[in-house]
């Protein structure tokens, strides 16, 4: 019934897949109550998906147990949020790690927060790598920061492809970094578009520049509407200054 469920999920049949979960997780299956929980967050039913996310946390289930946190923390109650996210974390949820890294840092556990960040890039949570990577740009350790950027940039992390671009763009690596802008804004990431637009017009490639400022502009990239703003009203100077000289 689960499976059945996910695979309706998958496909968008979210009617059918909410039948399934529901009968699979009133017999008592965990990964059922999750996935319940999961479609009824999504479309805004927050108490009953926190009902179910409970139900299933309190039977061990990781991947509620780190739901449960997020919820929780999204409503500003941090310290049950922790609470769940520690259970998950120390279960081995990976991404339960790298939220309880968030939850401390806000506190100022910087110390506990880095090694629990740790722990999840070293198991492969490409979110983790990328959070790791800022925090050492931070501190000014961009040869450790690049590591572990390309690590999760490689996995497949649109946030890391970015922040690898920022990294080479600001040494001079332009052709890399744009190889990277260019996967992260195909991929959808707003920031990267923005920069790619900056690094074609430095080198006089204004016509595909506009094109990814507006990709970001549609996104609402702040910097991007500003920067397509200059780009329109400069146009329609220069469509003004072209009459006045043809009269």
């Amino acid at each position: 019934m689960t499976g059945l469920g996910v695979l309706l999920a998958r496909r968008g049949e979210k009617a059918e897949a909410e039948t399934w979960y529901r009968r699979a997780a009133t017999a008592g299956d965990t990964d059922a109550m999750t996935g319940l929980g999961v479609l009824l967050a999504r479309r805004g039913e927050k108490a009953e998906a926190e009902t179910w996310y409970r139900r299933a946390a309190t039977a061990g289930n990781t991947d509620a147990m780190f739901n449960l946190g997020l919820l929780l923390a999204r409503r500003g109650e941090n310290a049950k949020a922790e609470t769940w996210c520690r259970r998950a974390a120390t279960a081995g949820d990976t991404s339960a790690m790298n939220n309880l890294a968030v939850l401390l840092t806000r506190r100022g556990e910087n110390a506990e927060a880095n090694a629990w960040r740790r722990r999840a890039a070293d198991a492969g949570d490409t979110s983790a790598m990328n959070n790791l990577a800022v925090l050492l740009t931070r501190r000014g350790n961009n040869a450790e920061a690049e590591t572990w950027c390309r690590r999760a940039a490689d996995a497949g992390n649109t946030g890391a492809m970015y922040n690898l671009g920022v990294l080479l763009a600001r040494r001079g690596e332009n052709a890399e970094a744009e190889t990277w802008y260019r996967r992260a804004a195909d991929a959808g990431n707003t920031g990267a578009m923005y920069n790619l637009g900056v690094l074609l017009a430095r080198r006089g490639e204004n016509a595909e520049a506009e094109t990814w400022y507006r990709r970001a502009a549609d996104a609402r990239h702040a910097s991007a509407m500003n920067r397509l703003a200059a780009l329109d009203a400069e146009t329609v100077a220069w469509r003004r200054f072209a009459r006045k000289s043809d009269v």
